[in-house]
């Protein structure tokens, strides 16, 4: 909580200055974060050196600082303003135009660098947002969930109950938000996610399936020049061979690959902050 009101009042030069000096540091001592990170970004980077990996890590651990402190820095009015987000037009007509209709839309996206903000901004359009967020939530997710329903969004635990309502907001036309790129339980079915089984989510594939509504992919890449730029899918539709368990498996693949891409677009923004190929409990 300190370091929220901090952020609010800090310069955002000196925050990214403190970024940077807690990345190298954690790098120096090898620290859990950024060995988390390091470990991920080794299946999205198979191609570099171990001193390169080390660097893209590094990056990470310093992106994800420059996030969370502009998560608490700015307010909803500097969104509105455009201030910190910007987007492209013709993307964001495409995606308002589905948010508005009669049929349910599911917003998915990886942990690519400040997604909280684009959550935020979608509310800031006058849309509202079911958010399905972790079912054990720990003390810091507990507060960032807190910062989330101050700014507007619906945040619910996932839950039967949650799930439940959830489908009843898609059946009337309404909107739902989540991450797709975080296990969750880890001896669940696995997808191919950069070319190994990962456990990744596939509840938003069945709540596609069961409302019958769209989904598209949201995520943000900071820019050098300090704006967040926020890229949006075209809609994507559900597939159906007529078996339930293919539609979940081939589904949940072609969401996959399109958050794959994003990823590979700044890796170095990419802030999975636990193991997505192996269980914590398990040896690196």
């Amino acid at each position: 909580m300190l370091g929220m009101l901090i952020a609010g009042v800090t310069p955002r030069r000196f925050g990214y200055w403190l970024a940077r000096r807690i990345a190298r540091w954690m790098r120096g001592h090898r620290f859990d974060m950024f060995c988390v990170l390091r470990e991920n970004l080794a299946h999205v980077r198979p191609d570099v050196d171990e001193a390169a990996l080390d660097d893209l890590a590094e990056e990470a651990v310093y992106q994800a600082g420059c996030c969370y402190f502009d998560m608490f820095h700015f307010r909803p009015r500097d969104l509105r303003r455009g201030r910190i987000l910007r987007y492209d037009e013709d993307e964001w007509r495409a995606a308002s135009h589905l948010m508005q209709d009669d049929r349910g839309t599911i917003i998915v996206g990886p942990h690519l660098s400040n997604f909280d903000l684009a959550a935020q901004w979608f509310v800031t359009q006058g849309f509202e947002l079911h958010a399905l967020s972790l079912s054990n939530p720990d003390r810091g997710d507990k507060m960032i969930n807190t910062m989330r329903r101050q700014r507007g969004i619906v945040v619910t635990p996932i839950t039967v109950n949650s799930l439940r309502e959830a489908m009843r907001r898609l059946r009337r036309g309404g909107n739902v938000i989540t991450g797709v790129d975080r296990p969750v339980v880890y001896d669940d079915e696995k997808t191919l996610f950069f070319d190994a089984p990962a456990p990744v989510p596939r509840g938003h594939i069945r709540l596609a399936l069961q409302t019958d509504s769209r989904l598209f992919v949201a995520y943000c890449i900071r820019q050098p020049e300090g704006y967040y730029q926020l890229h949006l899918s075209p809609p994507i539709e559900m597939e159906r061979t007529g078996r339930r368990s293919e539609d979940i498996a081939h589904n949940t693949r072609r969401v996959l690959a399109l958050v794959e891409d994003a990823i590979r677009a700044a890796p170095e923004q990419w802030v999975m902050l636990v193991p997505v190929w192996r269980a914590p409990t398990d040896a690196p």
